[in-house]
């Protein structure tokens, strides 16, 4: 509660009303006292609602995450703002104001010096989060803009009916700039569409009706890095409609995963970029090294290569992405692109893992241009490469395709830092598999492990499939025994998917005819 209070005196309002005196109520107008008088009960409601905030036990258990530090170093930006706004408003002093030191045990502080943001992109990055947070800093804004003149130096939104002021790029460019030509002419250069805070989707912009000039946007902060902000924990970077990379939601880690020894140690190499990933970006001249791990996953469908990508995220504390093809392929030109962009620019220098699934679709060759459509595909695969080679941090690449030589791109291989191969999974593998998909209260009848591991070739991913549906069974029978009559509809299902005959097939016989294993047409993958 004394927190609140505190950041209440340091607000422009609590100042502007301990100082308003009666030779000085003459100058302002009815149109500015109602302003005014809205915006205060818009605050005192706000006010009360973070008291009850307070002293209710959500909040307290928040409250109780935020560090004291993390807290002073939010309120003295806070305080910094309201006196810029005051200096530049009411006394005419253009001089900058240094910002309060950043401490980098703080979330706050972290976060800036991680994300690599100057003082200016900090004075924008305040100017958003205010907003938000405490928009009566703000409120100096909006009695001034009912006046033209004024209005114009430093641009914003005024909502009447919210009786609020949203600040836009050029209110940030004001509180840098104030009235210095040259120095305002400076950071219209600076801050664009392509600017680190919008790229890595810190800020977000809303064009005010009929104007869409970028200076006159709107700054939204947004709030998947609230969490960031305030406790330090990891942002959600795909927290917006139509963006077509999604986090993924499992928790599983590698004790969680079955795969051959083979596999484990090809792993390796990336587990170790990956633990080293941070100190690589913070070594002096660390653009001398390749700055990104570009590594392919390479084998059947259902042999595991989501769910090990996952789980190295999820023991590593790195959040996985998976791209989603339909959402980033568009068959207007240029727009593939575009989504292209959105990804790499969003997540390149973040500590997250970028996976592509059925890559080969969109990293295929370069063809020989017969019409513009053959030029369009080059275009986009050349524009690919290029954001690949740009890239920092972690990119995962699925595919079924077994020679990739004949499929990816010359110069696409290059690039890649490794290819591990997920083969399908062998007898103890499958044993396993089948064991660890069941959980209690369920169990097997006596035999049916062994009998199921040893007899039918399913990769994981076919056996998750039949055993969710064996539950399913189960529970309507109202049985915790799961037997072979639950399981052998889903077992022909699954056969059925694949285009492959119900049959029982042991490990030797897929060494006289690996179609039973891995189905017709498995010689032209092979070879594809």
């Amino acid at each position: 509660m004394y927190r609140f209070v505190i950041l209440f005196k340091r607000t422009n309002f609590f100042r502007f009303f301990c100082s308003l005196k009666p030779s000085k109520i003459q100058f302002y107008t009815v149109r500015n006292c109602q302003i005014l008088a809205l915006a205060f009960f818009g605050f005192f409601f706000k006010f009360v609602w973070v008291v009850f905030l307070i002293n209710s036990s959500f909040f307290l258990s928040i409250n109780h995450m935020l560090p004291s530090k993390n807290i002073e170093l939010i309120g003295t930006e806070f305080h910094w703002m309201a006196s810029r706004i005051d200096h530049l408003l009411h006394k005419n002093v253009s001089e900058f104001l240094p910002l309060p030191p950043v401490d980098e045990a703080t979330a706050y502080g972290k976060f800036i010096t991680e994300q690599g943001f100057t003082d200016a992109d900090r004075v924008m990055l305040s100017l958003a989060f205010i907003s938000l947070f405490n928009p009566t800093i703000l409120s100096p804004f909006a009695v001034l803009f009912s006046n033209p003149e004024k209005k114009s130096r430093f641009g914003g939104i005024f909502s009447e009916q919210e009786a609020q002021f949203y600040p836009t790029v050029r209110t940030a460019i004001f509180l840098l700039a104030g009235d210095d030509p040259e120095m305002m002419n400076y950071y219209v250069s600076y801050f664009n569409s392509r600017h680190l805070l919008f790229t890595s989707n810190v800020l977000l912009t809303a064009s005010p009706e009929g104007n869409k000039t970028f200076l006159n946007q709107q700054l939204i902060f947004n709030d998947q890095f609230i969490p960031t902000i305030l406790h330090g924990a990891a942002p959600s970077l795909d927290g917006d409609s139509g963006f077509p990379a999604k986090r993924g939601k499992r928790t599983h880690t590698m004790k969680d995963v079955v795969l051959d020894e083979k596999t484990i140690t090809e792993l390796a190499k990336l587990h170790r970029f990956a633990r080293n990933m941070k100190k690589l970006w913070g070594l002096p001249n660390s653009s001398k090294y390749r700055q990104n791990f570009i590594g392919i996953f390479s084998g059947d469908p259902g042999t595991g290569k989501s769910h090990t990508a996952e789980a190295i995220g999820n023991e590593l504390n790195l959040p996985v992405y998976k791209v989603n093809f339909a959402q980033l392929v568009s068959k207007y030109i240029g727009e593939t692109e575009k989504n292209l962009e959105r990804i790499f620019d969003r997540f390149s220098g973040q500590p997250t893992i970028l996976f592509f699934d059925e890559a080969e679709s969109i990293f295929s060759k370069r063809i020989e241009v017969k019409d513009s459509h053959d030029k369009h595909s080059n275009n986009e695969q050349s524009f690919l490469l290029q954001k690949i080679e740009e890239y920092n941090g972690i990119v995962i690449l699925a595919t079924n395709v077994q020679n990739l030589s004949q499929y990816f791109d010359k110069a696409f291989q290059r690039r890649i830092r490794q290819i591990v191969t997920f083969s399908f999974p062998e007898y103890p593998e499958r044993l396993r598999l089948w064991e660890n998909a069941l959980s209690p209260p369920f169990n097997y009848e006596d035999g049916l492990l062994e009998r199921l591991a040893k007899n039918y070739q399913f990769s994981g991913g076919g056996i998750y499939n039949i055993i969710s549906e064996g539950v399913i069974e189960a529970l309507d029978k109202d049985t915790e025994l799961i037997t072979f009559q639950l399981l052998e509809q889903a077992m022909m299902d699954e056969f059925k998917k694949t285009g492959r005959k119900y049959e029982i097939c042991t490990d030797d016989k897929v060494m006289q005819d690996p179609t039973k294993r891995h189905g017709p047409g498995y010689e032209q993958r092979k070879n594809f």
